[in-house]
């Protein structure tokens, strides 16, 4: 009787070691190694005599196939992977418990059932009976071309659909399908690594989109090894707190379109609506007036957000002044608390700074550093920021300012909510114009704002 062989696998990165350890080298995270199965492999002895022989071309020889693209029915989405869904594609989608990944492939496939069925839907977490609850919930229509498969065995779920020739498959989610093929548990390395081989030689070889869901870990990444983000053609996540009824759906990879795009929905009580105009929704044209707070042109791929970025600097009465951050990163602000020290002559030194981006958007571009610093010696001087000022720069630690990209856009969006001063980097390539408040340092841009 042979002799089973173990070996223990890394949950975060899939690297595998011979015998337990507290931590993984390759990734460095703690308590990440599990045991499974090594399964064997049969012993591959190239011969020139034996197999297949592939077809070998020059560039100039391969034929370019331009395959239509399948319109969804939800404009942003088709915008957001670069025109509508590709056939053969295969989408790996992504977001916390509780963000509408599910709600959102449902509305998706009964969108795209219109004119494409019929659409397989696999589903190794929930019944059918929970899902018939939440299409109706939903008032989903063209029930009749949505199929159902309640079914963790991959294997058995592809050999049932063999007769129903679908046009699209979603797979919710990755975690909890497995294959008999391999000896391990479902969710486990070798378990999700095989099913999304499986999943992407189905779709490629029929020629048919294949959404798979995944769950996300606690520092936000997809579960399972990088390799899974590699194996498919388009990786997007869904952002944006559970308390919140905004949700930002983020691409961080496709191989058909542009990466960092992001389109914004809303929940509501009939699932994810889209939102075309998301600077209507984070920020009033009705501003407030009360010091701290100031508004921000955020770029999100190439959709420019209008949002606003809230400061409070109050008395401190601790040895160590607090500084507490939401939406941006905690070392951003205290970069930006030191250059207003060093190079505007101000003093946070004795004072409590609580820092918040309103809306759930994140702030994580340095189009927002001039904004953030505007925001602080507002609420510092008690002095409400003037109401048609829009400060975009980013600001170095020599306290100078620096353009951002996308300079025009940025201001349009801002125009086209009632603001007709713009403070800038003095090093802009734009035209000397009415409004434009060109500055070089920290220092200059503050005197500007608040004279």
């Amino acid at each position: 009787m042979a002799k089973i062989k173990t070996r223990y696998v890394c949950q975060s990165c899939g690297q595998s070691f011979p015998k337990w350890q507290g931590q993984c080298s390759g990734c460095e995270e703690w308590n990440t190694l599990a045991q499974e199965v090594e399964q064997p492999s049969a012993r591959r002895v190239p011969n020139a005599l034996s197999g297949s022989i592939s077809i070998i071309q020059t560039l100039d020889e391969v034929a370019i196939e331009r395959a239509a693209r399948w319109q969804t029915g939800v404009d942003i989405f088709d915008e957001l992977i670069g025109g509508g869904l590709v056939p053969g594609g295969i989408t790996l989608i992504g977001g916390e418990p509780g963000v509408g990944k599910s709600t959102f492939m449902l509305q998706l496939i009964s969108r795209l059932g219109v004119n494409i069925k019929p659409l397989a839907y696999v589903s190794g977490e929930e019944s059918a009976t929970q899902i018939k609850l939440r299409a109706e919930r939903l008032r989903v229509g063209n029930g009749s071309d949505i199929i159902l498969v309640a079914e963790q065995n991959l294997d058995s779920a592809l050999n049932g659909l063999a007769s129903y020739l679908p046009r699209m498959l979603v797979v919710d989610s990755i975690q909890t399908v497995y294959t008999p093929q391999m000896d391990a548990t479902p969710g486990s390395v070798t378990q999700i690594r095989e099913c999304a081989a499986i999943l992407t030689k189905y779709g490629k070889d029929r020629g048919l989109p294949v959404f798979i869901v995944g769950h996300v870990t606690k520092e936000g990444a997809i579960a399972g090894p990088k390799i899974l983000e590699h194996i498919v053609d388009t990786v997007l996540y869904f952002e944006g707190d559970v308390n919140s009824n905004f949700r930002l759906l983020r691409v961080f990879k496709n191989r058909y379109g542009a990466t960092g795009e992001v389109a914004v929905f809303q929940m509501t009580d009939k699932g994810l609506s889209p939102v075309i105009n998301p600077s209507d929704l984070f920020i009033s044209r009705k501003r407030s007036d009360a010091p701290g707070v100031v508004v921000v042109p955020l770029l999100q791929g190439t959709r420019c957000i209008l949002t606003e970025v809230q400061a409070l600097v109050t008395q401190s009465f601790l040895p160590m002044p607090r500084r507490v951050v939401a939406g941006l990163d905690s070392n951003r602000l205290s970069l930006v608390i030191a250059v207003l020290e060093k190079h505007a002559g101000l003093k946070f030194y004795n004072r409590d700074v609580f820092a918040n981006v309103a809306g759930g958007l994140k702030l994580t571009e340095p189009g927002g550093d001039l904004g953030l610093a505007m925001a602080m010696v507002s609420s510092l001087n008690d002095q409400a920021m003037p109401p048609d000022i829009l400060p975009i720069g980013e600001v170095t630690l020599a306290g100078e300012i620096r353009p951002v990209t996308q300079i025009s856009r940025r201001i349009a969006e801002g125009r086209r909510f009632g603001f007709k001063r713009f403070v800038v980097s003095g090093s802009c390539d734009l035209p000397e114009e009415k409004g434009i408040i060109k500055v070089s340092s920290l220092r200059e841009a503050v005197k500007s704002v608040f004279a």
